[in-house]
């Protein structure tokens, strides 16, 4: 399995000239893309809850987006964006290939209503690197700007991050106008390929493990973080008409704070999370935030905006490999039997079989489960895993659980 990892790194070079003609080069290549664009009826179905986990099904006729891809439109768009290009023909190729993601990822966005039909605008400066325009030798890696005429020369050996990513391969860069991301792949094989499911919660990730159970991983500290900072940024913009600059400059000043603090709070938990669990695959539910808010309270929204569970899941996909489930059911439904779970006293309880949880358990062995290739429902009893549900009261407190230790390389683990 390839891993990617992606660093940055500071410049002083003279790139502005780059940077500009590469924006105006990539917004004519999406503008092309978009003027031969075709658009064709065809019938979408759209739900909306009507409570009690019930939808109501409807359809209507959209305009769906269909792009040009043949070789021959590919290879005129190249033809044209080459003229009067002044730097070397491969970014040309570059532009191409951003144009078509950028417009993918709007069509994503379009189809799911969060996108107008609008073109999308190139607004902020970079350059996209191919391999083809590198020359690498050992850390230090020379970019062609101008064949024969203008190169720009970095070493990364001096950086932090040198040691993790020595023996890697190097793959595209970005170049902006202060800074480069770097990326590096290397293959990796995964010597045990044992699978563990992950339950997203609002204060907790809860984790089953096969051989170790239920692990809830607490994250109300980051809450508590992103929480104490809300109510801050809250008070100023209260009072922000009476001091518009002063309050202004003390909201950036807050929102950076904000971002720092929980920036570094994942940084720590993805790494003690990797730690923790090595040589495992990592399964998730694929959830949809954009869907749990349009169901909940003004309170239950707030507290589920400073989730991070997609941040989470990314940083994480950098180590471990990343696996994800559909999310119907994992919840309400019994791992004993199959039967559809009732919440009662803070508890999940089979009607069916009597089988009683802790539901955010229940959540991540189905997660489990799923993870495996298997249908949520119970197995013969010679075929139970350790610590498998068996209808007993003693699985309703977790094995373990750990909080982040935000000054160490592991968990710290609160005594029961």
């Amino acid at each position: 399995m390839k891993i990617v990892l992606t660093y940055k790194m500071n410049h002083n070079w003279s790139v502005e000239d780059l940077l500009t003609e590469y924006q105006k080069l990539l917004q004519r290549a999406i503008d092309e893309i978009w003027e031969n664009t075709t658009w064709k009826e065809k019938k979408a179905k759209h739900r909306y809850p009507i409570g009690n986990g019930k939808y109501k099904y409807y359809e209507t006729t959209r305009l769906f987006p269909y792009f040009p891809k043949s070789n021959e439109f590919k290879r005129e768009l190249r033809n044209k964006l080459l003229k009067d290009w002044p730097f070397a023909k491969h970014y040309v190729d570059s532009t191409i290939k951003t144009a078509y993601s950028i417009l993918e990822s709007w069509r994503q966005n379009y189809l799911k209503g969060r996108r107008k039909r609008k073109k999308p605008v190139v607004k902020r400066k970079f350059v996209r690197v191919k391999t083809t325009l590198m020359k690498v030798e050992g850390s230090k890696i020379r970019i062609t700007v101008k064949p024969r005429k203008k190169y720009l020369e970095l070493d990364y050996s001096n950086e932090w991050f040198y040691e993790r990513i020595k023996d890697w391969k190097v793959g595209e860069l970005i170049i902006r106008e202060k800074d480069v991301y770097l990326t590096f792949s290397k293959e990796v094989e995964f010597s045990r390929r044992i699978k563990i499911g992950v339950d997203s919660n609002l204060m907790s990730l809860d984790v089953y493990h096969p051989e170790k159970g239920w692990i809830k991983v607490d994250l109300s500290e980051l809450h508590g973080i992103a929480e104490t900072y809300d109510r801050i940024i809250d008070r100023l913009k209260s009072i922000q008409k009476k001091a518009p600059k002063r309050i202004s400059r003390l909201l950036q000043k807050y929102y950076a704070r904000r971002r720092n603090r929980i920036e570094d709070y994942l940084n720590k938990l993805v790494v003690q999370l990797s730690r923790e669990f090595p040589d495992t695959v990592f399964v998730f539910e694929d959830l949809n935030k954009f869907k749990m808010l349009e169901n909940g309270s003004r309170d239950f929204n707030r507290k589920l905006s400073r989730s991070t569970w997609g941040k989470i899941v990314q940083k994480l996909s950098y180590r471990v490999p990343i696996e994800f489930v559909n999310p119907a059911g994992t919840s309400s439904t019994c791992p004993k039997c199959g039967s559809k779970l009732e919440s009662r006293n803070g508890q999940v309880e089979c009607p069916n079989c009597g089988f009683k949880s802790d539901g955010q358990f229940v959540g991540a062995f189905n997660i489990f489960v799923r993870g495996l290739g298997a249908a949520l429902r119970g197995g013969e009893a010679r075929d139970l895993l350790p610590y498998e549900p068996g209808g007993e009261l003693r699985l309703v407190n977790p094995k373990s659980v750990v909080r982040v230790d935000l000054s160490g390389r592991t968990f710290t683990h609160v005594p029961s």
